[in-house]
């Protein structure tokens, strides 16, 4: 990952990363995509997410 040590970070998205990333995936930078992407990180979101997209 570019910048970001070796250590699992916990990520949580807002509600419009969380739909970029699931549907427009290419609207994400590299490097955030990167650490989505990344095996040892946690993606967390709020369930206040599933309301604002509802």
């Amino acid at each position: 990952m570019i910048g970001c040590s070796a250590t699992t970070m916990n990520l949580l998205l807002d509600t419009h990363v969380l739909l970029w990333a699931t549907g427009s995936p290419d609207r994400l930078s590299a490097s955030v995509g990167e650490m989505l992407e990344h095996p040892d990180n946690q993606l967390v979101f709020s369930a206040a997410s599933l309301w604002e997209c509802d």
